[in-house]
């Protein structure tokens, strides 16, 4: 299941796999080694993974054609070491948002310290300045929420999950397939539901709630727990307007004025008799007329009329509209 995510992950937002600990390539070279850290290199645990990310533009990033990632590990041995070349001009190996470039580590051991550093370089590699270092201690990640499930309403999903112990949570929705890096909800939740709304009726959506425990100033993110849901068209429509009936050759006509809603499917015509009301459509009518051919000996009838719409919702009764049949 993990490796399957993993691949997934990979596929929506074009990260290459990372190299294990260890493997070496284009060093930044030694003379050239950068000393002010200028880019604000910055790491934060989500979906049980490292996502390290820094600012795109500014200072010298201007004139960056590509980055190398400089990596440690405290049970690798030795020092920083090339582990990461990202280019520009390939487009790959890292996703933009919101203004930072964005890649990840998944080949992390829980207990070992691991630090990491970036240095810009030109289009004729020469190396610019290069980030502060950014250092983490990997430890567990909290499991994904139980019982999590769905509530579909009228262009809203409440999206609901079981609360354990201290933990906070995030909700993230998949738009058009791609992967979410940012939560719906702006700050962590601490209770157990989220409501997504103007949503569009009918349309599938894909959602994760995931974990969140907080260690001082690190938020460990788990993976997460994953459902899908459709909300659903439960406003039906207005009433339908000016119901008149009169009289013509031995039948009932019967007028309205058109409703507006887009998703108008039609009307339904009532009969209402002593004892009960008769349904006198088979299936809504969709223009805004109807022939009542048979009425029956009654003195007099009464009628009205209510509109459907694509979804089944059903409006409200329109004002009576009463004929004497007999005088």
């Amino acid at each position: 299941m993990r490796q399957k995510k993993l691949i997934f992950i990979l596929s929506l937002i074009l990260l290459l796999p990372l190299a294990s600990c260890g493997k070496k390539s284009n060093p930044v070279p030694k003379s050239k080694a950068p000393v002010r850290g200028t880019i604000d290199l910055a790491g934060e645990v989500k979906d049980g993974l490292l996502f390290l990310s820094f600012s795109r533009g500014g200072g010298t990033m201007a004139d960056a054609a590509g980055f190398t990632v400089l990596r440690s590990c405290s049970g690798c041995g030795g020092g920083f070491e090339t582990w990461k070349d990202i280019r520009l001009v390939e487009k790959r190996g890292y996703t933009i948002e919101r203004g930072r470039i964005y890649f990840y580590d998944n080949e992390l051991i829980e207990g070992y310290d691991y630090a990491y550093r970036v240095i810009p370089y030109t289009a004729t590699g020469v190396p610019l300045d290069g980030s502060r270092i950014f250092s983490i201690k990997w430890g567990k990640t909290p499991p994904p929420p139980d019982g999590v499930k769905a509530v579909e309403g009228d262009g809203t999903i409440e999206v609901q999950w079981k609360k354990e112990g201290d933990y906070r949570y995030n909700v993230y929705r998949f738009d058009n397939g791609g992967y979410p890096l940012f939560p719906l909800n702006p700050e962590l939740l601490m209770a157990a539901r989220f409501i997504d709304s103007a949503l569009v009726n009918g349309k599938r959506y894909r959602y994760e709630v995931r974990a969140v425990s907080l260690t001082g100033s690190v938020r460990w993110e788990g993976e997460g727990a994953a459902l899908e849901a459709t909300p659903v068209d439960r406003t039906p429509p207005e009433a339908p307007k000016e119901l008149t009936a009169a009289k013509r050759d031995g039948a009932v006509e019967l007028s309205w004025r058109k409703n507006t809603e887009k998703d108008l499917l039609g009307y339904n015509v009532y009969r209402m008799g002593t004892n009960k009301n008769e349904k006198l459509t088979p299936k809504p009518v969709e223009g805004t007329s109807f022939l009542d051919r048979n009425q029956g000996e009654a003195r007099y009838v009464s009628y009205y009329v209510t509109a459907v719409d694509t979804a089944g919702n059903e409006s409200e009764p329109s004002r009576e509209a009463i004929i004497i049949l007999k005088e």
